[in-house]
């Protein structure tokens, strides 16, 4: 128990270090103003977001908009998960090959 009590008191006195003041040999901080703390704290991480966000869109407001809807389609036309081998491999395919690949399908199909 007396330990125990040893122990506390160790633990609570060791903050006390923290109350010290600072050292003779260091020098006394300058003087900062308002404007100084606003200019460093405040307008220079504000003019950084904003040079790095207009950096960042300045791409997108350069090149041109792309399609719009209503116009007419510029580019090739592309096909998503459509056949490898393009529009005319679809022609290769036999009826059997067809009916293979549905009856090989997982899924919850629902047969009964």
């Amino acid at each position: 128990m007396i330990a125990f009590a040893v122990g506390m008191v160790a633990l609570v006195s060791l903050p006390v270090a923290a109350v010290a003041d600072t050292p003779a040999a260091w020098d006394d901080a300058p003087h900062v103003s308002g404007l100084e703390f606003l200019v460093v704290l405040v307008l220079i991480p504000v003019g950084l977001f904003a040079v790095i966000a207009l950096l960042a869109a300045l791409p997108s407001m350069i090149k041109d908009k792309g399609y719009e809807p209503g116009q007419a389609w510029r580019s090739e036309p592309e096909w998503f998960g459509g056949p490898r081998k393009g529009v005319e491999s679809a022609e290769e395919l036999t009826d059997k090959q067809i009916e293979a690949a549905e009856a090989d399908r997982g899924g919850t199909s629902g047969k009964w």
